[in-house]
């Protein structure tokens, strides 16, 4: 199941006596934790009846799932990082076949959670275990179109609000990750002020830039003919620690959706279809079409055989990646000039 199932699986009190956790998103990870020890133990008696547990042995696990609840029906034990479930080194056969015996019989009265950073080893005999009782909960990064909900019903709570196109513009701007998301939602709450609707331009004064948002910035700038912004840009992400090989693969991904773009525009498809078929959220299409139109396709093309042509070289040792960033965008801005026809 997915972390939304888990979420309705707590509100309708539908739970299983263990879980395990996986995936990337360890913010939500955080907050299913928080929502199940929320739902199943009473308030004020939550650290009486919770134990969190790194990588323990058999025994230790099991003297804490054994431990009878205080003034509850409930106890939570969460164990990170358990050996049985990752790749880290080889299992302990004893104490992976007492893990094993222990979850086909354990306490009635305790809720157990093993959470892994990342995805588990479904490899190892443990993680089977869990599969077969249909306990594994994914937390992988959240798509486009869940995380622009989920940002407008986490502001909602704040009493706040965002429309759909300025939600998919927060996703676009700051990224996937929950973590950085709340964190940006809460310089908008408090730019905002007594306001009750964030809108655009409050994304732009004061939400810090994923790298693919900026060199979409940095590409709509040069196709505009706006060097200086370019080189600008260019030059703030390169002081910010980004990877030139990592900047010039957003490049490349930003003139292949160009030249797509282009392709499409002149075969009359709908602007629907170019979004759908490019991956774009529907607030970036219109700007894209806009960029697609102000060269032939040829010149976009040969942008896109540049680029590529270009990560070869890097990838193979031919060309270092010392100013690679910076040569390519002269270069680029020549081939979209028309200069190397």
């Amino acid at each position: 199941m997915n972390h939304n199932d888990f979420f309705e699986a707590v509100k309708a009190g539908n739970l299983k006596p263990c879980y395990l956790f996986e995936g990337s998103e360890e913010y939500i990870k955080a907050q299913a934790i928080a929502r199940l020890c929320g739902q199943l133990l009473p308030a004020g008696l939550e650290a009486m009846n919770l134990t969190e547990l790194e990588n323990p042995g058999a025994d230790e696990l099991i003297a804490a799932s054994e431990t009878l609840p205080f003034l509850s029906e409930k106890r939570v034990v969460v164990v990170r990082e358990c050996d049985l479930l990752t790749t880290a080194k080889k299992a302990d056969d004893a104490k992976l076949e007492a893990m094993k015996t222990y979850l086909g019989r354990q306490s009635p009265g305790t809720c157990l959670v093993f959470a892994v950073r990342g995805k588990a080893d479904a490899r190892k005999s443990l993680y089977g275990v869990f599969k077969k009782a249909e306990a594994i909960v994914d937390f992988s990064p959240m798509g486009d179109a869940e995380a622009a909900n989920w940002a407008m019903r986490t502001l909602m709570t704040q009493k706040k609000k965002m429309d759909l196109n300025t939600a998919q513009k927060l996703i676009f701007t700051v990224g996937h990750d929950a973590a950085l998301l709340k964190q940006e939602m809460e310089k908008l709450i408090g730019y905002a002020g007594e306001r009750e609707q964030i809108v655009d331009e409050d994304i732009d004064a004061v939400c810090v830039k994923s790298l693919e948002c900026t060199v979409f910035q940095m590409v709509d700038a040069q196709v505009s003919g706006r060097s200086g912004e370019t080189l600008r840009l260019l030059q703030a992400v390169l002081e910010g620690g980004e990877d030139r090989f990592m900047v010039l693969a957003m490049l490349l991904r930003q003139y292949r959706i160009l030249y797509h773009a282009k392709c499409l525009t002149e075969e009359r498809a709908p602007q629907a279809s170019i979004a759908s078929a490019l991956g774009l959220p529907p607030f970036a299409v219109q700007r894209t079409l806009s960029q697609a139109r102000r060269y032939p396709k040829a010149r976009l093309q040969a942008a896109y055989d540049y680029l590529f042509e270009l990560e070869f070289r890097l990838k193979s040792g031919r060309t270092p990646q010392e100013g690679s960033a910076e040569t390519a965008m002269f270069q680029l801005e020549g081939i979209l000039n028309g200069a190397t026809e």
